[in-house]
C-alpha cells in the first residue's frame, strides 16, 4: 500500500461537511447539561471519521489506498444512525426508553456490522471485490443491503418519534419539520450513492448524506434554539412554576399546560388539550379576538372538593403575533388560599381586639362616668334626707334640684352610649350612610345642629369596615366632647380623600381649650379621651391633629387609609 495523496477539488463538499459536524458538535458540548446535547455531540464525533474517510479516499493516489479508506469510512454510518436515534428518544422525552437494553439492541447491527467489515477478506458477505473507475466502486456481497436496511429502519423510528413530538408539542413543530426533511432528503442522497448510480462523487456524496442532516440540525439549534440554555430554562421555569398556565387558541382553547395546571385540576396534561378552557375553569375567557377583555381585571375562582376548596385569581394576558394581531391567551391561576386564610385571621384577631379595648373603654365610661354620678347622688340623697329630717326644706329643695340635673345628665350619657353601641353593627355596614344616621340622631337628641359634607371621590367602598368602625367611634367621641365640654351649638364634619388616604376634618363653635397645653396621656382621657381617640387611629394606620384654642372652638383632623391601602398594609403585616 502506497500512502501517497493528490489534491483534488472533488474533497471541497466533503470539507464543509466536516466543518459542519465539528461547529455543531462543540456547539452541543458546551450545552452538555441540556437534555439530549451529549448524544448529539457524541452523535458528531461518529459522524466525523466517516466524513475524514471521504476526504482521504478522495485525496488517495492508489487503488489501495483508496480501498483502505473505503472500508474505514464504511464502519460509521450505522453507528452514527444509532446514537442519532438515542438523541432523538432523549430530546422527546422518552427517557423510560432509553435504558441499557434499548441501547445495546440499537448498537448490536452496528457492531456486527463492524466485525463484517473487518473479516470481509475471510468471508466476501460485505463486499466481494473493488472496481476502480474514477471513484472506487464495491461489488457488493449477501449482506451488503440487510445491513444498509438497518439505516433505513432507524430512520423510520426517527421520523415516528419526531411525528410525536410535533403534534404532542407545537411549540417544536418547525424544528421538526426542518429536521424530518433533512433526513429525508440524506436518506434519499444515501440510497443514490449505495446504488452507485455515479450521480454524485465521494464528496457530494458525503454532503448529501450527513451535510444535509447537519444543515438541517443546524437550523433546528441556532434558528430555533433547541437545545439553548434560554429555551431550556424557560421551560424549566414552566414545570416549576406555582402558577398553573393555560394557553388558550383564538377560540379559547387549550394548547398547552404546565404541570402544576395539570396537578390543580387533577387532570393529566395529554388530557387537556384541544378542550375548551370553559369546560374546565368556571370563568368566562372573553370573546375570542377581543384585545380588551383578554386583558381584563383578574377573576377569583374556586376549585377542589367542598370540604377543601382553594382559591384561585386567574390572570389573562393577551398573546399576539410579531404584526400585533391576537393569537391567544395566557392564563395564570394563583393559588391566594393561604393568603386569604391568612388575612381572615389577622382581620379576625383585630376585631377581638377592638372589642375587648371596646370594652374595656366601656367599664372605664361606666366607672368614671355613671359610677362617679351614681355615687355622687347617693351621697346628695343622704344629705337632702338629712336636710327634710331637719326641716331645713329650702336647703333640700335646692339640693334636690342639682340631682335632677346630675340625673338628666347621667340620662344623656347612657343613651349616647346605647346609640354608639347600636350605630356599630358590621351586618350589611356602610360608613357613610352610618354617620350620617348618627349625626341627624345627635342633632335630635342634643339639639345641636349637624353638617356632613362628602367629597364626590368619596365612595361607599372608599373605607374597610373595620376601619370605618373605629372611624366613627372616634368621631363619636369628638361629638361627645364638643356636647359635653366644648358647650358646642354647631358641629361640622366634612370628608375629603387622596388617592390612599381620606381626610376627616371636625369643627365645632364651642368653648374650645388651649391644645398647646395637652400634658399627655393621663391628661388627655382624663379630660376629653384623647388617649382613646389616638389609639384608635393609631389601630387602622391613621393619625390625628387637634387645633383649638379658648373661646374660638376646636378643629380636629382625622387622616384614615383608604381600604386599597388599608389592605396593602394587611398584606405586607402576613409577610
Amino acid at each position: 500500500m502506497i500512502w501517497s495523496y493528490s489534491y483534488r477539488p472533488e474533497i471541497w463538499p466533503a470539507i464543509v461537511t466536516l466543518a459542519l459536524m465539528i461547529y455543531l458538535g462543540q456547539y452541543s458540548w458546551r450545552r452538555r447539561h441540556i437534555r439530549g446535547a451529549r448524544l448529539f455531540a457524541l452523535a458528531c464525533i461518529v459522524c466525523s471519521p466517516w466524513i475524514l474517510g471521504v476526504i482521504m479516499e478522495i485525496l488517495a493516489v492508489d487503488v489501495t489506498t483508496q480501498v483502505f479508506w473505503h472500508q474505514f469510512q464504511a464502519l460509521w454510518p450505522m453507528a452514527a444512525g444509532a446514537t442519532i436515534t438515542c438523541f432523538i428518544l432523549r430530546f422527546a422525552g422518552l427517557d423510560s426508553w432509553l435504558n441499557w437494553r434499548t441501547c445495546a439492541v440499537l448498537f448490536l447491527v452496528p457492531v456486527l456490522h463492524a466485525l463484517t467489515i473487518v473479516t470481509n477478506p475471510f468471508h466476501h458477505l460485505m463486499w466481494t471485490g473493488f472496481e476502480t473507475t474514477r471513484h472506487v466502486v464495491p461489488l457488493h456481497g449477501p449482506l451488503y443491503w440487510y445491513f444498509n436496511g438497518y439505516v433505513y429502519l432507524l430512520g423510520v423510528i426517527n421520523l415516528a418519534v419526531l411525528t410525536w413530538v410535533a403534534i404532542r408539542s407545537p411549540g417544536h413543530r418547525w424544528p421538526v419539520a426542518v429536521i424530518v426533511s433533512g433526513q429525508l432528503l440524506a436518506r434519499v442522497g444515501y440510497a443514490l450513492d449505495k446504488t452507485d448510480t455515479g450521480w454524485f462523487g465521494p464528496g457530494e456524496s458525503a454532503f448529501f448524506s450527513v451535510g444535509i442532516v447537519a444543515s438541517a440540525y443546524a437550523i433546528a439549534f441556532l434558528g430555533f434554539h433547541m437545545i439553548d440554555p434560554v429555551t431550556a430554562a424557560r421551560k424549566s421555569v414552566l414545570e416549576q412554576m406555582r402558577e398553573g398556565m393555560f394557553v388558550l387558541d383564538r377560540n379559547n382553547r387549550i394548547l398547552d399546560v404546565n404541570p402544576m395546571a395539570a396537578s390543580i385540576l387533577g387532570i393529566p396534561a395529554a388530557s387537556l388539550l384541544g378542550r375548551p378552557i370553559s369546560a374546565i375553569l368556571p370563568f368566562d375567557p372573553g370573546v375570542a379576538g377581543d384585545p380588551d377583555d383578554a386583558a381584563a381585571e383578574p377573576v377569583e375562582i374556586v376549585l377542589g372538593k367542598p370540604d377543601s376548596p382553594r382559591t384561585y385569581d386567574v390572570n389573562r394576558t393577551p398573546l399576539r403575533d410579531r404584526h400585533g394581531d391576537l393569537v391567544g391567551q395566557l392564563l395564570l391561576l394563583h393559588d391566594t388560599t393561604e393568603h386569604r386564610q391568612a388575612q381572615a385571621r389577622i382581620l379576625g384577631q383585630q376585631e377581638v381586639v377592638a372589642t375587648l379595648r371596646e370594652r374595656e373603654r366601656i367599664a372605664r365610661e361606666l366607672h368614671d362616668g355613671i359610677g362617679q354620678t351614681l355615687g355622687y347622688v347617693g351621697l346628695q340623697a343622704q344629705s337632702a334626707l338629712k336636710w327634710v329630717r331637719g326641716g331645713n326644706m329650702d336647703k333640700a329643695e335646692s339640693l334636690l334640684g342639682r340631682l335632677t340635673d346630675v340625673a338628666q345628665e347621667a340620662h344623656a350619657d347612657i343613651r349616647e352610649s346605647i346609640f354608639s353601641l347600636k350605630a356599630n353593627s358590621l351586618q350589611g355596614w356602610s360608613f357613610i350612610p352610618t354617620l350620617r344616621t348618627y349625626l341627624d340622631k345627635y342633632q335630635a337628641n342634643y339639639g345641636i345642629r349637624t353638617r356632613l359634607t362628602v367629597s364626590d371621590r368619596v365612595a361607599e367602598d372608599t373605607f374597610e369596615p373595620l376601619a370605618g368602625v373605629h372611624l366613627l367611634r372616634v368621631i363619636q367621641e369628638a361629638l361627645s366632647n364638643s356636647r359635653k365640654h366644648g358647650s358646642a351649638s354647631e358641629v361640622k364634619v366634612a370628608i375629603d380623600m387622596n388617592e390612599s388616604q381620606a381626610h376627616v376634618i371636625i369643627t365645632d363653635d364651642g368653648m374650645g381649650f388651649d391644645s398647646s397645653r395637652l400634658g399627655g396621656a393621663d391628661a388627655d382621657s382624663s379630660h376629653f379621651g384623647l388617649a382613646f381617640m389616638r389609639e384608635r387611629m393609631h389601630q387602622i394606620g391613621g393619625s390625628m391633629e387637634i387645633d383649638s384654642k379658648p373661646g374660638v372652638g376646636t378643629v380636629l383632623k382625622l387622616d384614615v387609609p383608604t381600604r386599597d391601602r388599608w389592605r396593602q398594609n394587611v398584606e405586607s403585616a402576613t409577610g
